[in-house]
């Protein structure tokens, strides 16, 4: 299979797989959003009718203000497409969620962390990017330094340090990034006082006045939560680069290049490492999806204004729009970044394309 025809072949596969997303999203959060936007409603026809009232001063015509209520009542209906049917709503929301129009938030609902806006795409528009900066940076450390442990683990077999890797990586695995990210901020930053214990810059920054402040200030912050993200996951990583590295060694074709003599490091890195870089491919680029959703304990603990930490504080203000566009952000992230991985690990790897056929 050529290889355009292997890129379409798996973007349709992948576009077909968001969709389905979407799909099993709208239904597990339809019944919501309908009985809040009801809710909403009906409070609002009731908040009308006591306003027109009081403004009666004892002279109340009933009729009047039913009529009244009622047209209002049924303009928000209207408004919010709660009469239409329910296949009209499935299409409406998936055109919304296609174009990324997510809405507003509810009334009183604010996050001042992410701009002065109710505009839930604009509010992500901020977020997003403050979590693909650190998860990203942090993931490409854990990979380096993943790849580097691995492979020499992998290429001293049987040594104690090899043996040391599976106990590091179920050690580092085991532990909550909650309780790392604690330690961190009890130790450096309020026992040592060496790094900010959370936020993402100094107050009042910014990066059009003050760049190099701003940026200096940036990275005096990532420093603990990059430092509890690469403690719970290098070990995994590790662990994972050096079983598939094993793996490979084993195969006829490293065997007869030690039999031809070839230097241990020649064939480590020039023919082990080169056929098993579609795999190390597949779990760098989960790695870094996985990690932009994954992260919100680690927002959280060190109040980082990214996705994670905006959607905490969406379920605590019952903010479903919100909710639901990070979370299907996070997925079109995620289904994006594995199509990509299809992508490289085909042009890695032609046997991929030819088992597409």
């Amino acid at each position: 299979m050529g290889y355009g025809r292997f890129l379409v072949k798996t973007a349709v596969i992948y576009i077909t797989v968001l969709f389905a997303a979407m799909t099993i999203l709208y239904a597990f959060y339809y019944p919501i959003v309908q009985k809040l936007y009801w809710d909403f409603v009906n409070y609002s026809a009731s908040q009308l009718r006591t306003q027109l009232i009081r403004q009666a001063h004892g002279t109340v015509n009933v009729t009047y203000v039913n009529q009244l209520v009622d047209r209002y009542r049924e303009s928000l209906i209207s408004a919010y497409g709660l009469n239409k049917p329910v296949m009209v709503k499935y299409a409406v929301q998936m055109w919304n969620l296609l174009t990324l129009h997510f809405g507003v938030t509810p009334p009183g609902v604010e996050y001042p962390n992410y701009g002065q806006t109710n505009n839930i795409a604009a509010i992500i528009a901020v977020a997003l990017p403050r979590t693909i900066i650190l998860f990203t940076t942090g993931t490409v450390i854990v990979i380096v330094v993943g790849i580097l442990l691995g492979v020499l683990a992998a290429r001293y077999q049987g040594s104690a340090y090899d043996k040391s890797i599976p106990i590091i990586a179920v050690i580092h695995s085991s532990l909550p990034t909650w309780w790392i990210g604690f330690l961190l901020i009890a130790g450096l930053a309020y026992g040592m006082h060496w790094f900010p214990p959370n936020g993402m810059v100094a107050p009042g920054l910014t990066f059009s006045k003050e760049p190099l402040r701003y940026v200096a200030s940036l990275l005096d912050h990532m420093t603990l939560p990059l430092l509890a993200f690469f403690i719970v996951n290098v070990g995994g990583f590790a662990y994972i680069v050096r079983s598939l590295t094993l793996a490979t060694t084993k195969e006829d074709f490293v065997l007869t290049a030690k039999a031809r003599g070839l230097p241990e490091r020649k064939i480590v890195y020039g023919h082990v490492l080169k056929t098993a870089s579609p795999s190390i491919v597949t779990q760098v680029m989960i790695a870094l999806a996985s990690s932009l959703g994954g992260g919100m304990t680690t927002e959280i603990v060190f109040v980082w204004p990214g996705m994670g930490l905006l959607t905490y504080e969406a379920v605590m203000e019952s903010d479903v729009s919100t909710v639901m566009a990070t979370t299907y952000v996070l997925t079109l992230v995620l289904v994006i970044a594995l199509w990509l991985n299809e992508l490289i690990k085909g042009f890695l790897d032609p046997r991929i394309r030819a088992s597409a056929e």
